[in-house]
């Protein structure tokens, strides 16, 4: 205990040592944003709040279970002018949604000082901070952001003028979809959710380009498409095998005439030809055509079915109402379950489940133990 409160003493010293070594990048700093200051009441009229910055997920999954909370500050504050901050690599994921007026874009090639003198300069009067990093949390507070509120996570508390915590049950943190997690949020600062429904818009120039590939790869031929997405970025304890995917197309098109494609991350170009190679029917390869989430979006609005394991494309799914069937294994379902979700998630009965981990130190038995059999069957039940 005393080590934990020695730590956040050091990290706190540090940041306002940080300050005071450059401050004469910034212009002078507003009083009234003293880490110290916390309003009475929490809620907030639209009046009070002119300008407002979300600091956006990072992963592409979060991303898309975030958008009713986006969608609900857009609602409860329709005169503020919102700007997004987000990795640049899911730009195109929100791109079309009209709840944003600027973007700021959080690149490893733009410096930190440089991204805080730019919030500094816009005087931001709300900060909804959706990722649980200090870091996020000191962006805000060296940004000069007046009320900022986020999870009271990671010894952050003392950078936020409004510290949610977590909810919990039995002195443990209660696993919570990530949808209702970000909404809590708005909550706390009086918003009110319409629909708490995930909402993604596909461009009229990825519309043109599926439209291409479609033609191109001879998928405009009135038969039904399943899109098998075997990649996560998270880490290889989420992926299934190459021969589960390539046995499972092959028990599908033995009951179903269909297309049946696959899609990853061009770094997973090796597990797509592993899968295509393995199959006996044909699987056609479209990794190379998608490269870039809007054309990705296109991608799995136009799909019938998506059988993949629990990524990013799933929430794609889930937005556009498409079937989806997700095989998972070290996570807890109940982080990424969305009531909306038209599909079923498949895990196997083992001991070691949702144990977190990137890479399974084990025989990774969370996922070799799904069949194909029962995947291809849950699949055909949902066509």
């Amino acid at each position: 205990m005393f080590l934990c409160v020695f730590c956040v003493c050091v990290l706190r010293a540090s940041a306002v040592k940080w300050y005071q070594n450059n401050q004469n990048h910034f212009q002078a700093y507003p009083s009234h944003v003293s880490y110290v200051v916390r309003q009475n009441e929490n809620s907030l009229t639209s009046p009070d709040i002119k300008k407002i910055l979300i600091r956006s997920p990072n992963w592409v999954g979060d991303v898309v279970m975030a958008t009713p909370a986006f969608r609900c500050i857009r609602e409860s504050f329709p005169g503020a002018q919102i700007t997004i901050a987000l990795k640049s690599y899911v730009i195109k994921l929100i791109e079309g949604a009209p709840w944003f007026d600027e973007t700021l874009v959080l690149d490893k090639n733009t410096p930190s000082l440089a991204v805080i003198k730019h919030i500094r300069s816009k005087k931001y009067d709300l900060g909804f901070l959706f990722p649980n990093s200090f870091s996020s949390a000191l962006m805000f507070w060296l940004g000069g952001v007046m009320r900022r509120i986020g999870y009271k996570r990671d010894a952050r508390s003392w950078l936020l003028t409004d510290s949610v915590p977590r909810l919990s049950e039995n002195g443990r943190f209660l696993p919570t979809y990530m949808g209702d997690y970000y909404l809590r949020l708005c909550a706390e600062m009086g918003c009110k959710p319409r629909s708490k429904e995930l909402e993604l818009f596909v461009s009229s120039g990825a519309q043109q380009r599926m439209e291409e590939i479609f033609e191109k790869h001879h998928l405009n031929n009135g038969l039904p498409l399943i899109l098998i997405n075997p990649g996560a970025a998270y880490g290889s304890s989420k992926c299934w095998t190459a021969e589960g995917f390539a046995r499972t197309a092959d028990l599908i098109r033995e009951r179903l005439e269909c297309n049946i494609a696959v899609s990853c991350a061009p770094h997973e170009q090796k597990l797509a030809k592993d899968i295509i190679s393995t199959a006996k029917s044909r699987v056609i390869n479209l990794v190379s055509e998608i490269r870039t989430l809007d054309v990705l979006k296109a991608l799995v609005k136009r799909c019938a079915l998506l059988i993949t394991v629990d990524s990013g494309p799933r929430h794609i799914a889930v937005a556009f109402k498409r079937p989806v069937v997700t095989l998972m294994g070290p996570n807890d379902p109940r982080y990424t379950a969305s009531p909306a979700e038209i599909g079923q998630v498949i895990r196997a009965d083992v001991d070691c489940l949702a144990c977190h981990l990137k890479t399974c130190p084990k025989d990774h038995r969370c996922m070799t133990q799904i069949k194909p059999e029962r995947v291809a069957q849950v699949g055909l039940e949902l066509l």
